[in-house]
């Protein structure tokens, strides 16, 4: 199975992700809160403007969508690896184990993409990877938080991750100039893939009644 087809079976099975998170709702709902969460919430808004905003503007090539895209997916996996082992909500536990699972496969990919088509960015996938987590974390970290609001943090944040990724995609099939078919096919199915999580993710923070997170959090 190539890349872009296990790229689609994963967008398939964002389908079955949905309704089974459907099932689950009166288990998610029940244990959404833990003592005090609700009064310790505010909104994420802010946070997700600036990660779509951070994560679009400066896609000029399709070397910048593939660096881009290395760094921000190795962003997520890092955030999931970190959340597997505190998270206490098997729904939470089994996205997390997704995300370390697909995007992982999903960078190696790009990597070598960037490696065999633009040597030039190659050998600075790394350091551009340092350097936006260096100006701007998307994602923020766990300290201090107790699971379920771990749990909350990093599906708003995992939602507007999918948002930049989304304009990322865009912005880059936006692009005039040729453009080599892997990467537009790869960029289009990103696209539904993202439209897809976002929905699920919604759905996830509603069903905890929170679209929000911890105050003492902060925002970026």
């Amino acid at each position: 199975m190539t890349f872009v087809e296990r790229l689609r079976a994963v967008l398939a099975d964002v389908v079955w992700r949905s309704a089974l998170l459907m099932v689950l709702a009166t288990v998610v709902v029940a244990l959404a809160f833990v003592s005090g969460l609700a009064d310790r919430a505010a909104r994420h808004t802010d946070h997700g403007a600036a990660i779509v905003g951070h994560a679009s503007a400066a896609v000029h090539s399709e070397a910048d969508y593939l660096a881009g895209l290395i760094a921000q997916r190795q962003e997520a996996v890092d955030r999931a690896s970190e959340l597997q082992g505190i998270t206490e909500r098997d729904e939470v536990r089994a996205l997390a184990d997704s995300i370390v699972s697909e995007h992982g496969e999903e960078t190696e990919q790009l990597r070598a993409w960037l490696a065999a088509w633009h040597q030039e960015r190659a050998a600075d996938a790394s350091a551009a990877a340092a350097a936006v987590a260096a100006q701007e974390p998307l994602m923020r970290p766990f300290t201090g938080l107790r699971p379920a609001e771990a749990d909350h943090v990093f599906v708003a944040d995992m939602r507007h991750h999918h948002e930049a990724v989304l304009a990322l995609a865009e912005s880059y099939l936006a692009l005039r100039g040729p453009k080599r078919p892997e990467v537009v096919a790869h960029a289009e199915d990103v696209q539904r893939l993202a439209r897809a999580e976002i929905a699920v993710l919604a759905l996830m923070l509603r069903m905890w009644d929170a679209d929000a997170v911890p105050t003492e959090h902060g925002a970026h």
